[in-house]
């Protein structure tokens, strides 16, 4: 396989359609079990529901990585408005989200990656990012927006286009109005009981999730090429296989940044040919081995210039 195969992995991605409705799926019939109760309403049911449910909560985010490539649909008009609907939901609005990953690929694991601060910033201590590390790990439903929203709340921010901004003001004004509306319903009908094991628990679940698939994907890793900044998995296992399918193959990192426009479910076949040039890129064949890399560097949580191994952490 060389160039002429991997000019052919960029043409013809089959529809998206089947995993889109696959984790919507998913997504209603975890909501219609926790809210009816069913097949019983005590708390292993509503455990066992709850995983379920932020799980395809937490592939919202990989559909979410999809529409800002233009990659879920064929028509860009289509990504954009099912990306401002996720992002609604998300509490992150499309414009902001795209202009985060767009720099994420352009400067990844460097200080101007936006996606991945603070631990990319030679500014933040080691102090600073333990105690980041913390709060994004256990309140990533909240740290995440606070994150992406940088980018267009910073005096710093590179956003300076007035057609960008007011159209990413519009996007916060849905998500407050939205969200608003939801909790003041829950409020006046006080179904708060409801409204946690339906969405607050499942989220905060996925958060967690989510940050820990951030730290898998990038954490401890020096480089910003494409193949050695960013772990890749291609699972041999079944469950891990369903796992990339309904994430949109989001797993199979380093090849995405190395081929942003290629299909997702092309991505494994190419690495054939990135194994070959970058023999050394970091490869795991399962989400766990991957997790188990990134967890040695978890306690010195640094990205690019503040990476650094735990015996050269112990050494300053």
């Amino acid at each position: 396989m060389g160039a002429v195969e991997i000019k052919e992995l960029h043409q013809n991605p089959r529809s998206n359609v089947f995993p889109m409705l696959l984790n919507m799926a998913g997504v209603a019939v975890a909501l219609f079990a926790l809210a009816k109760g069913w097949p019983a309403d005590n708390w292993i049911w509503i455990s066992l529901w709850v995983i379920w449910l932020a799980y395809f909560q937490h592939t919202w985010m990989t559909i979410f990585h999809e529409d800002v490539h233009y990659a879920l649909y064929r028509d860009k008009w289509h990504n954009i408005l099912n990306g401002t609907i996720v992002g609604t939901l998300l509490t992150v609005p499309f414009g902001v989200y795209r202009q985060v990953h767009i720099r994420h690929h352009n400067r990844m694991n460097h200080p101007e990656d936006w996606e991945l601060w603070p631990y990319v910033d030679p500014s933040k201590s080691l102090a600073f990012r333990r105690v980041f590390m913390i709060f994004d790990v256990l309140l990533g439903l909240w740290v995440g927006p606070y994150i992406y929203g940088r980018i267009f709340f910073s005096k710093k921010s590179p956003l300076t286009d007035p057609k960008v901004r007011r159209r990413i003001w519009m996007e916060y004004a849905l998500i407050v109005a939205f969200w608003g509306f939801i909790w003041g319903w829950v409020a006046m009908t006080g179904a708060w009981w409801l409204f946690a094991k339906m969405y607050l628990i499942p989220a905060w679940v996925s958060g967690v999730v989510q940050t820990f698939r951030k730290f898998t994907e990038h954490l401890g890793l020096p480089l910003g090429s494409p193949m050695e900044g960013a772990r890749t998995v291609v699972p041999t296992d079944t469950l891990g296989k369903a796992v990339a399918y309904t994430s949109f193959h989001i797993t199979a990192h380093g090849v995405h940044h190395q081929y942003p426009q290629m299909p997702h479910e092309n991505l494994e076949k190419a690495l054939v040919v990135e194994r070959e040039t970058h023999p050394e890129a970091p490869v795991f064949g399962s989400h766990t081995r991957a997790m188990f890399d990134m967890f040695r560097h978890l306690w010195y949580p640094g990205i690019g210039v503040n990476a650094r191994t735990p015996a050269a952490a112990e050494n300053n």
